[in-house]
């Protein structure tokens, strides 16, 4: 049994025993089994006005899943702007207590920001091929690794094709002791949610700009973190986001 004021062994105890479940039959099942909960009587509920379409409720709807990525480049322009939207730096915010810090596009427990942003730059104009590290401080990316195209990696994200043409891949990593040295083991819970806030981030400034998109959960955690020079223990990769032009983008409205 581990101990309860222990939150590092807890913590990474559950994360290094939730690699990918080996489960075929379900993985090979193209239906998506969607479920609701109702509870009481249908009579007994209050039916919901319509909701007002604004231009975020749009983006909302047009972001989707992509797995027909062209192999077409994006520009370094782009990639950066939905660097900035998932995890870039808004500038100071002064609070109450004359207490100042760097505001960032999403919540984070105890404004701690945990994550660290990878790039695999496939075909991004102007950014050579390989890993680059987002350096949300000065704003850059800085080359972590030589020429490495996702084509090597598709094996380490679980065999999953139809990211090979994709321009770039932003694989999202947790610092761990960041948010665990204030909250034990339920701060694991907070990196995790937050990573999620910064995908959906990046996902709705790509759609905004005409770019698709694809939310990568499932890889090989030891290889990617070696690819990343990440030790999986202080730091490791959590969730990504595959970023490209649709192959289906030029398709009429009745094929989307």
């Amino acid at each position: 049994m581990l101990a309860y004021e222990d939150p590092f062994s807890l913590s990474l105890f559950y994360h290094w025993n939730s690699e990918p479940w080996n489960n075929e039959e379900a993985y090979s099942d193209p239906h998506a089994h969607m479920e609701f909960k109702s509870v009481g009587p249908p009579e007994n509920a209050v039916l919901l006005p319509k909701a007002e379409s604004s231009h975020l409720t749009e983006l909302i709807a047009k972001r989707q899943s992509c797995r027909e990525f062209a192999p077409e480049p994006i520009r370094l322009s782009e990639l950066a702007s939905v660097l900035e939207a998932g995890y870039g730096l808004l500038g100071l915010r002064k609070w109450p207590n004359g207490y100042r810090t760097l505001g960032r596009p999403v919540p984070s427990a105890g404004g701690l920001y945990p994550l660290e942003v990878y790039v695999f730059s496939n075909r991004v104009e102007g950014l050579p091929p390989g890993i680059h590290h987002f350096n949300a401080r000065d704003h850059s990316l800085e080359a972590l690794s030589g020429p490495c195209s996702l084509a090597e990696v598709v094996p380490e994200l679980m065999h999953q094709g139809f990211l090979e043409p994709a321009s770039a891949l932003c694989l999202l990593a947790g610092v761990f002791p960041r948010t665990l040295r204030k909250y034990g083991s339920r701060g694991y819970r907070y990196i995790l949610i937050e990573a999620g806030h910064v995908a959906q981030n990046m996902c709705l400034r790509a759609t905004e700009m005409g770019l698709a998109t694809l939310c990568v959960g499932g890889f090989t955690d030891h290889k990617i973190n070696r690819r990343l020079q990440l030790d999986g223990s202080a730091e490791a990769a959590l969730y990504g986001v595959a970023l490209g032009r649709s192959s289906r983008a030029k398709a009429g409205p009745a094929d989307l």
